[in-house]
């Protein structure tokens, strides 16, 4: 799970912690990646970015995770999911009501999941925006992550896809919400 924090206008940009209940975590594909912060640390992010892949089923099992999860959206973060990881967000209750996208194949995994519509692309409502679900010529978590810029240092999406020579592919639906966005 990662952690950012950033001020709208902040000229020194996003800071990005990865947060975990161990020293490391290891990705689908076998990468091992240095935890920089516990599961606490979620609770004070503006952002919480949660991550997809072959591991995300059994991550919706795990309880500190998911009440995390839960308390960082009550203190007021924003919650984003990476395909997969829509399940995560589910099983940790933030979803009920809510349109979320996810990866094709996993959506029979959420049919038992506190969510409201389940479609394709990438979609925010409210406080939480899903990707997955589609074929797109761009990458979900390359969108996902202009998204976060977009929604927390606007100044710097231009730059970043410069740098990148990139640019986000996918459209972003924005799904209307009584919900007031911190």
């Amino acid at each position: 799970t990662e952690v950012a924090t950033a001020h709208p206008g902040d000229t020194r940009g996003v800071e990005v912690r990865i947060a975990g209940d161990a020293a490391e975590v290891t990705g689908s594909g076998g990468a091992r990646i240095g935890v920089q912060a516990g599961l606490d640390a979620l609770v004070t992010a503006d952002a919480v970015v949660v991550p997809g892949g072959g591991g995300a089923a059994a991550a919706a099992g795990d309880s500190r995770l998911t009440s995390a999860l839960r308390e960082a959206y009550g203190s007021g973060a924003r919650l984003y999911g990476v395909c997969s990881g829509t399940l995560v967000l589910a099983a940790a209750g933030v979803t009920r009501g809510r349109t979320v996208a996810v990866h094709h194949a996993k959506r029979d995994l959420l049919a038992g999941a506190p969510a409201g519509e389940v479609t394709s692309g990438l979609v925010t409502h409210g406080r939480i925006t899903t990707v997955g679900g589609d074929v797109s010529t761009s990458v979900k978590s390359v969108d996902l992550a202009f998204q976060l810029l977009a929604d927390f240092a606007p100044h710097l999406v231009d730059a970043v896809g410069d740098r990148l020579e990139v640019r986000p592919g996918r459209t972003h639906r924005v799904v209307a919400s009584t919900e007031r966005v911190a």
